[in-house]
């Protein structure tokens, strides 16, 4: 409760000055919220007096909301914020960050490359590759993670001695099922494999295996499918990457990125490394927030985009996977 009453003081302080000269109460109330969640929960908040400024300059004469919301696509460039956005009445409004690179042929493979694939490579070399998927209702996370798990039982064996584990099409969605079904790629009993950072600092999620079982933040993930052969521990492991690696992609890459005998090999990620929050504004509108930085196993902190450890542009193929370059180069790490 004192948290509370001094938070609520010093937003009537920060704020007076600006929402004074606001001639709607509609409009000022909605600013005067927004402002308040974005300054409590926002990861990145460096921009927040230009914000301010920004939202109550502009918003002094506007006699509805709707006119207001299309000013929020500013807000999320200066909260550096592409992930989120304000939603109001059905629309969205926030701010797309210019690509910095572009792989065409990927592009183009996004919006056909919609299940999972496994085959094995040369007798030796097993590859899945995992796409993304929209199951932000978790209602798919049986499914998506029993269907992943198939696939690496179709192409495990004793004879197998590395993997490839193929991000390039996985544009994001639910991470949840997709670690489900790395689970025992990703390590053994008592590993915490990655989590999130707010802004302070501080913990704000763990993902780990304990005794057994996954936990993602504290949530117990169960997986009906299971391996008929054992991972072997410490396999080899090379994970690739696009420039349309995202989010759930970026997690799944980050949940792997420090066990042992594991790269990166491909494009740097497109820059998703957050999680988002939604906050209520009204009946009408909310806004979805960076709130949160991930971390790996080694407690890297990765406030943009994953960097693999050997660079690939383009040359990908995924009609004929010998002749893709991203591949070759995984393979030449793989037999060292």
């Amino acid at each position: 409760m004192i948290k509370s009453f001094l938070f609520a003081i010093f937003l009537l302080i920060s704020t007076s000055s600006f929402s004074q000269a606001l001639k709607n109460d509609s409009v000022k109330s909605f600013v005067d919220t927004s402002v308040a969640l974005i300054k409590s929960n926002a990861v990145d908040i460096s921009n927040i007096k230009m914000i301010e400024n920004i939202l109550y300059t502009k918003a002094k004469d506007l006699n509805s909301v709707s006119e207001l919301a299309p000013i929020y696509a500013q807000v999320f460039e200066l909260l550096k914020d592409h992930h989120g956005g304000l939603k109001y009445k059905g629309k969205s409004y926030g701010w797309k960050k210019p690509e910095s690179s572009a792989n065409v042929y990927l592009k183009e493979k996004l919006k056909t490359e919609k299940s999972v694939v496994s085959q094995v490579i040369g007798k030796t070399i097993a590859y899945i590759r995992i796409p993304g998927n929209d199951d932000f209702a978790f209602k798919k996370v049986d499914s998506i993670a029993n269907d992943i798990t198939e696939h690496i039982n179709k192409v495990n064996s004793a004879k197998i001695k590395a993997w490839i584990i193929d991000l390039r099409v996985n544009s994001g969605g639910n991470m949840y099922p997709i670690l489900l079904g790395l689970k025992e790629f990703i390590g053994s009993d008592n590993i915490v494999f990655g989590g999130f950072r707010n802004s302070k600092g501080e913990s704000s999620g763990k993902w780990e295996i304990k005794e057994g079982k996954m936990l993602i933040d504290g949530i117990e993930l169960v997986r009906k499918t299971q391996l008929k052969i054992p991972i072997k521990q410490d396999v080899p492991i090379v994970i690739l990457t696009s420039c349309y690696t995202a989010s759930a992609g970026e997690m799944t890459a980050i949940s792997l990125i420090g066990r042992k005998n594991t790269f990166v090999v491909g494009e740097p990620t497109a820059d998703y490394t957050t999680a988002v929050q939604g906050f209520k504004i009204n009946k009408d509108a909310g806004l979805n927030l960076s709130t949160d930085y991930v971390v790996d196993r080694n407690s890297k902190v990765y406030t943009n985009n994953v960097h693999p450890d050997t660079e690939v542009v383009q040359g990908d193929n995924l009609e004929d996977l010998l002749k893709d370059k991203k591949i070759i180069q995984a393979l030449r790490m793989l037999k060292k």
